[in-house]
């Protein structure tokens, strides 16, 4: 097996080591690689390469970020807890608390069973932030550990190569980006790109390697040219450097602004590196009066800097030959923080580090999403959006700048003041006039929001929210606001099994009594709660009133009407009467029904999750969404006939998503309202019957079993 011939070497990191590191820390750094060696001996990785190779390329990494003594040596140690015999005393022994600490946070949680991947996944995740929170290194060596990873990842399978591809680009991506550790980033999104799409990677790169080489001289002549202009104009000690951008970023921006390759403008990139803010705006005017400035393309990331501290003023321009560019200028510390992002912090640490504190920002808010989410996957899901954020700036009435994602709304901004405000929000007002706060906030806005000590969340607000920090602090509101439907919601689940197991005769109130004193519950409604809450069995608390213990089919319940009752249908399948179904009690939702079948009531009894079978019964004026998935060829006029064809049955549209198959085919995921499931098939044979339509099928992406089709 190949075996790569760059391979980095003990002596070679000692080399960079050296060049900020002291004599005894570089021999410790050299003690940590003899330990595991040692540890890792007779392990291999797919390319064939001794194991021990993986951690010294993943301290190269961070050693080329100049990361500290601590740092480096956890980051050689970083995999001997989790797949050596090597134990966390062992370090804390030979290298002291602060290196086993960072170890011990990058470790997987090994000792623990999962119910799935993702739940796997999730749990890593959350230990990873917990830890990081306490510690920043622990990401730090996350990152670089993933980052080799993706460099080697040509030695695993394709199925593989896609699936880490794809969790690296929705997780540790956007956690470089947001720590502003640009090397990293980049790197890490053009790997993605290159295993995720290995076909477009391949046709961009040789399209974006075609069109350089055919101007290289130009971009060297612009380059002379900005700096000349600098000089003569009085601006000394400056750095200009080209350089055509990278494949990821020019795909992202073809993908997310509909463009053709031939319609990008800004491929090449000119960095210009001055000594202080001054000289920033100085050598923007310089510049300006050298190439003509497209208008609307000018960003001032000094005034107004990124979320994760990143500063600097961009411009497009119309240089020589017709060739657009893209000009960043920067001060050296803006610069220095641009490359390095958290890691500078490590070279300000005496200085009070403005990188440290923008991370605490950040992690301030994720440690508000952890106290208040209720599952690991839960708290995956929610920090994945607040990865993705496109900026909104809005001032507070004093002036102050707030950085919101975008689509944010008044709510959220309300609850990015504080939390408290947030859940005493009574009105808002923008630029002084009256708003709804659901209202989408615009960069430039005056925001204003008036409290009420009496003020309280609704749950119609987590409809308003985007931010984590807003929806984790409502939902957590709303379950201490929440005993009085749980207790109604307990109730009516027990009333409903009693009258469906029982004998028709009434529980006698000795009965009860004994049952409470039994399960130690002072009251009924303490019972209630308990059963909402699915921390008690509604099958062991019939058990206790009936006094038996076998005869009686617990899982097994009878609902009459749904109305006025804490009962929801899950969206992941689309129950509706006639359908063989199950409810699972949560915390946030109450029962919740769901198609016998579908992928997330098998995980919620895999889980061991409270669910019974539920006897549906409705009431004649009840309707329920209910989605359909229909494939058609791509004829004009398409859409109106399927619409009259479902109203001439009297049911009404909720919802329409169109997906491209190809230049022949389409797909419609459409959510209609019917009363039971024989409407629904007689909507499904309607459409079917089109002449143009290739199949209608029940959408259930969750569902196991078969799907209905037509």
């Amino acid at each position: 097996m190949n075996l790569p011939e760059n391979r980095i070497l003990i002596s070679d990191l000692c080399e960079v080591l050296n060049t900020y590191m002291s004599k005894a820390e570089v021999e410790g750094v050299y003690k940590a690689y003899m330990v595991a060696a040692t540890a890792h001996d007779g392990q291999y990785r797919r390319s064939g390469e001794a194991y021990v190779f993986h951690p010294i390329n993943v301290a190269m990494i961070l050693a080329e970020l100049k990361l500290d003594y601590y740092c480096i040596v956890a980051a050689l140690l970083h995999d001997c807890i989790e797949d050596t015999t090597l134990m966390q005393k062992d370090i804390v022994k030979d290298f002291g608390e602060e290196v086993a600490h960072i170890v011990q946070g990058v470790s997987k949680l090994t000792d623990l069973k999962f119910h799935s991947n993702i739940e796997k996944q999730a749990q890593n995740f959350r230990k990873l932030f917990l830890a990081m929170s306490s510690d920043m290194r622990v990401m730090m060596i996350k990152l670089a550990d993933r980052l080799h990873n993706m460099r080697t990842l040509g030695s695993v399978n394709r199925e593989k190569q896609y699936r880490i591809a794809k969790e690296t680009a929705e997780i540790h991506a956007p956690i470089a980006r947001r720590l502003g550790i640009n090397s990293i980033k980049t790197e890490l999104e053009e790997l993605c790109f290159k295993y995720m799409y290995p076909y477009r990677y391949q046709v961009l790169t040789h399209q974006i390697d075609k069109r350089y080489g055919s101007l290289k001289e130009i971009i060297c002549q612009i380059q002379e040219e900005i700096k000349y202009r600098l000089e003569q104009e009085g601006l000394s000690n400056i750095r200009t450097s080209g350089r055509k951008k990278a494949g990821y970023s020019i795909y992202k921006k073809m993908v997310s602004k509909h463009l053709k390759f031939s319609e990008v403008l800004d491929m090449y990139a000119f960095r210009v590196v001055v000594e202080d803010v001054s000289e920033c705006y100085q050598a923007l005017g310089i510049i300006h009066n050298l190439y003509k400035p497209l208008p609307g393309k000018f960003k001032d990331y000094i005034a107004l800097p990124k979320v994760n501290g990143y500063q600097s003023l961009h411009t497009i321009l119309f240089g020589p030959s017709k060739v657009f560019i893209e000009v960043q200028i920067r001060s050296k510390d803006m610069d220095f923080i641009s490359e390095y992002g958290i890691a500078a912090h490590w070279h300000y640490k005496n200085k009070g580090s403005k990188p440290q504190k923008l991370a605490n920002n950040w992690l301030g808010s994720l440690l508000d999403i952890q106290e208040n989410s209720g599952t690991s996957v839960e708290f995956l899901e929610e920090t994945k959006m607040d990865l993705f954020p496109s900026t909104v700036f809005v001032f507070t009435p004093k002036g102050e700048i707030i950085q919101l994602p975008y689509k944010a709304t008044v709510l959220d901004f309300a609850y990015a003041i504080h939390t408290k405000v947030g859940n005493h929000t009574l009105k808002a007002k923008i630029d002084q006039v009256n708003t709804l706060l659901s209202k989408v906030l615009k960069t430039g806005q005056t925001v204003e929001i008036i409290t009420d000590e009496n003020a309280k969340p609704h749950p119609s607000w987590l409809k308003m929210v985007v931010t984590p920090k807003a929806k984790t602090s409502i939902k957590s509101n709303l379950k201490e606001k929440s005993v009085s439907e749980l207790i109604q919601l307990g109730e009516y689940l027990l009333t409903n099994a009693l009258e469906y197991q029982g004998d028709g005769e009434p529980v006698t109130e000795e009965k009860w009594q004994e049952c409470l004193t039994d399960l130690k519950y002072d009251t009924k409604a303490d019972l209630y709660i308990k059963i909402a809450l699915s921390e008690v069995l509604i099958s062991f608390v019939l058990n206790k009133l009936h006094a038996k213990e076998c005869d009686i089919d617990a899982n097994r319940i009878s609902i009459k009407g749904t109305k006025n009752n804490q009962i929801n249908f899950a969206h992941c399948c689309y129950p509706i009467p006639g359908d063989r179904m199950f409810g699972v009690l949560t915390n946030s939702k109450g029962l919740v029904l769901h198609r016998d079948g579908c992928g997330n009531l098998l995980r919620a009894k895999q889980k061991g999750e409270q669910w019974l079978a539920v006897d549906w019964q409705t009431n004649e004026d009840e309707e329920f969404k209910v989605a359909i998935c229909v494939k058609m060829e791509n004829r004009r006029g398409m859409l109106a006939s399927i619409a009259n064809a479902i109203a001439k049955i009297n049911v009404n549209i909720e919802n329409i998503k169109v997906e491209e198959y190809d230049h022949a085919m389409k797909g419609l995921n459409i959510v209609i309202s019917v009363p039971n499931i024989a409407i629904l098939d007689e909507v499904m044979y309607s459409v079917k019957s089109l002449e143009f339509v290739h199949s209608v099928e029940r959408d259930s992406s969750n569902k196991k079993t078969p799907n209905q089709v037509f």
